[in-house]
């Protein structure tokens, strides 16, 4: 099992700046939990999938690729082999996500790949509420 910080809290609490910097710091990978669940409603708002329909948002994880390269441009989110960064961070997606990432299904999808990382490197991971049973607390 890997070293796993967790940093968890309300928006706007000065999660982004203090994994950043505790990522470079403590040589950890930083795992934006929440950049995850806006790729589901980025994917879903995209297909005009509405979050009642979870047969259709079923269908949409069966093939969910994400990865989060660092580059010289800082760190990206790779949905499906496209670059999403800026266009998961827009308003439309705002308004949204927390429907989305409210879901079984979708919890039931992140949530093993989130602790897989977890397994497998050191990590930080940002999010409002990624601490569950997998994840030990302070």
């Amino acid at each position: 099992m890997g070293f796993i910080v967790a940093i968890d809290g309300p928006a706007g609490t000065g999660k982004s700046t203090v994994t950043k910097i505790l990522a470079k710091r403590l040589k950890l990978l930083k795992v934006d939990t929440g950049a995850m669940y806006r790729c589901v409603a980025f994917a879903c708002l995209k297909e005009n999938i509405k979050v009642e329909e979870e047969d259709k948002i079923k269908k949409i994880l069966e093939n969910f690729d994400m990865k989060f390269p660092k580059t010289n441009k800082g760190s990206r989110v790779i949905l499906n082999g496209s670059d999403v960064t800026e266009k998961i961070r827009t308003p439309k997606v705002d308004n949204v996500v927390a429907e989305y990432a409210a879901l079984k299904c979708v919890r039931d999808k992140l949530t093993p790949i989130q602790q897989k990382m977890g397994r497998e490197n050191d990590v930080i991971m940002e999010g409002r509420d990624i601490r569950n049973s997998s994840i030990p607390k302070c």
